[in-house]
């Protein structure tokens, strides 16, 4: 199947609608209600509080954080480096969402820079493997041409997730506290908030959509009726396939041949950087543009955060609409290269901080549209697994990204 199905697309997305009738396509949006609440909001909750947990440590790096753990300049960044390694290299294996949270909690106790290595480092490991399955789970619950605005907006809690971030460090900063720092507090209250979504999770997520709890029978039938339409269980040669949950080596295979999608996996890598530099470093870029307390860095990001989410959920919603994806892809890349190209040449601070929404408004959108494209044009399900396994791979921007923002390019990063 050519791997350009869905660009080439109205013809294979009117293919996949009009071959129900109807009173068959009726219970979609009862469907895809309940489905979009529990099941893609809980993912997206969970993502979000994967951001956190990953971004806490550039909110708490604007506090006494590095001083009060003995940290030496450079530690931060570095402490990226090694938790994007770890995130990489781990997550075939790795989703560990309660367990995640504990670690986060763990990061009160730092005092010292191994300490923070090794937390940040069995945090990658426990948050590696989340992303990627959770764009082949949804890629199990909806036709292709429902798809990417779900995972736009389960990716664009990353971006709710640096707002957030920002408000509660702001928030925690103004506490008083004679026993903990005010980063202590910070670390413990979003950790904690952590594991009480992932034990929530556990109680309320489905194992599948034929045994769903929250649908009905009609429901249930319909779910299931509607992906067999959208996605026959057949090969690229016509054979049927006998267990379509089953990953063989003719999978790996076929993933790893197609020189498209690998390619557009290694552009990833590139497009996946902004979104690891602005969900860490943003509170240090915001001290570096003349917001220099803590708490005005940390208020200071909201707003490019929220924008940056609107971006995501605006651009995705009109990928599914019009049934594109290259097209938002690249114009949303090309106008995030505008903004960092004032960044770095401007040395007016407003201007800069009005470009910054600009960046955030468009940096995030080619992420879930490139997962949206894999899964599209992955009919196979165990060659999409395979393939979405490898797209995770693109978190190799974050080993690059914390290196980049390394003490001698303070304040104002125009290097990187």
């Amino acid at each position: 199947m050519s791997s350009d199905k869905y660009e080439l697309g109205m013809n294979e997305k009117e293919k996949s609608t009009q071959a129900c009738t109807e009173e068959e396509k009726a219970p979609d949006k009862t469907l895809n209600l309940k489905l979009d609440f529990l099941v893609v909001g809980l993912c997206a909750a969970n993502f979000l509080m994967q951001g956190l947990d990953k971004s806490n440590v550039g909110n708490a790096a604007t506090s006494t954080f590095p001083k009060d753990a003995h940290l030496k300049p450079n530690d931060i960044p570095n402490a990226i480096s090694c938790m994007a390694a770890t995130f990489v290299t781990l997550q075939p294996v790795s989703v560990a969402l309660a367990r995640r949270g504990a670690v986060s909690m763990a990061h009160a106790g730092i005092n010292g820079t191994k300490t923070l290595y090794a937390l940040r480092l069995l945090l990658g490991a426990l948050e590696g493997g989340f992303t990627p399955t959770t764009f082949y789970y949804l890629g199990t619950l909806y036709p292709h041409y429902m798809l990417g605005f779900r995972l736009g907006l389960f990716c664009g809690m990353y971006s709710i997730a640096g707002a957030l971030s920002g408000l509660i460090s702001y928030a925690i900063f103004h506490i008083n506290n004679t026993h903990l720092h005010d980063w202590q507090l910070l670390f413990l209250i979003e950790g904690g908030m952590t594991i009480f979504l992932a034990l929530l999770t556990l109680a309320i997520f489905p194992d599948k959509l034929s045994t769903a709890w929250f649908l009905n029978a009609r429901e249930r039938e319909h779910a299931v009726r509607r992906l067999a339409i959208d996605n026959p269980q057949f090969d690229a040669e016509g054979n049927q396939i006998e267990d379509p949950r089953k990953v063989i080596w003719r999978d790996v295979r076929d993933a790893a041949t197609d020189w498209k999608k690998m390619l557009l996996v290694a552009c990833n890598i590139c497009a996946t950087m902004p979104v690891y530099v602005f969900g860490v470093f943003l509170p240090v870029i915001l001290k570096g543009i003349g917001y220099k307390t803590a708490l005005s860095s940390n208020l200071m990001s909201v707003s490019p955060f929220i924008v940056g989410a609107v971006g995501v959920f605006v651009c995705v919603y009109l990928s599914d609409r019009y049934h594109t994806r290259s097209i938002p892809i690249v114009v949303s890349m090309a106008l995030a290269l505008v903004g960092f190209i004032v960044l770095a040449a401007s040395k007016n601070n407003m201007l800069r901080y009005v470009f910054l929404h600009i960046c955030l408004m468009d940096a995030s959108n080619p992420g879930p549209l490139m997962a949206a494209w894999l899964s599209d044009n992955t009919p196979e399900m165990g060659t999409r697994s395979t393939i979405i396994g490898i797209s995770g791979y693109s978190n190799l921007a974050g080993v690059i990204a914390g290196q980049l923002f390394k003490a001698q390019y303070a304040p104002s990063y125009s290097f990187p």
